[in-house]
């Protein structure tokens, strides 16, 4: 009687060893992946709270124009006058683009119609 719950025993344990090698690999996977552009696929990241882009993918804070963390406060004590001087040409080149690229919420209801 003591061997076949001995053999279940090895069975649970190889389980048990097998089911903590995934979780090793999985835990120590790549940050993000490079993979090659495909022709209608948009790449999503996730973001969680205030990361650094960088820390997601190092293309997305040269993107947004995301400073390094590190850099943040100094930029801020250097750059401070210079933005409160002219920030209405950088806002309205943005809002202009952003209103080109957004089609009207008209536009979609008359094609629902």
């Amino acid at each position: 009687m003591l061997k076949p719950t001995c053999h279940k025993c090895h069975i649970l344990l190889l389980l048990v060893l097998l089911l903590g090698l995934c979780l090793q690999q999985f835990a120590t996977a790549a940050p993000y992946q490079e993979l090659a552009p495909r022709k209608g696929h948009v790449p999503v990241y996730i973001r969680h709270g205030d990361e650094a882009l960088s820390d997601i993918h190092p293309g997305l804070s040269e993107a947004f124009k995301e400073p390094n963390t590190q850099l943040l406060q100094a930029e801020n004590l250097t750059t401070t006058e210079a933005a409160a001087a002219a920030p209405s040409v950088e806002l309205t080149s943005v809002k202009s683009t952003m209103e080109t690229d957004i089609a009207s919420f008209d536009a979609i209801k008359a094609m629902n119609a």
